[in-house]
């Protein structure tokens, strides 16, 4: 009897692990963008992490209103934010890789306003 609460547990506590992983450890998608970007800047309270808000071509209809096409984006490596910080106001194309879900250390959480939910980081700049 022991040996079958024993297995249940250990079902039960690798698949929250599993679940875990799937959701924010997992790259559920990757790849570029290009545009202006208007916005980089290092903030946050507990956790400083690198912000930025690129202007892509094209427009959005969000909410009944035209708008500009904004994609926003976290930096963790400080490699790429030096690169990033010189080229405010130009055009820039990055490489970023997405995950379901964000974690508090690797950046903000845009999930409102990326036109799709998750956490974008990026990973290179030209």
């Amino acid at each position: 009897m022991m040996k079958y609460f024993l297995f249940i547990f250990l079902f039960i506590i690798l698949a929250v692990f599993g679940f875990g992983y799937w959701k924010f450890a997992f790259v559920y998608s990757e790849g570029d963008r290009e545009g202006i970007l208007m916005k980089f800047s290092k903030k946050g309270s507990a956790f400083k992490t690198y912000e930025g808000e690129l202007l892509l071509p094209g427009i959005s209809a969000n909410n009944q209103q035209i708008s500009g096409n904004y994609f926003y984006f976290s930096v963790e490596d400080p490699k790429v934010a030096s690169i990033l910080e010189s080229k405010t106001g130009k055009t820039v194309r990055v490489h970023y890789i997405q995950y379901q879900k964000s974690l508090p250390w690797r950046g903000d959480n845009y999930e409102d306003k990326n036109q799709e939910s998750g956490q974008y980081i990026v990973t290179k700049a030209e």
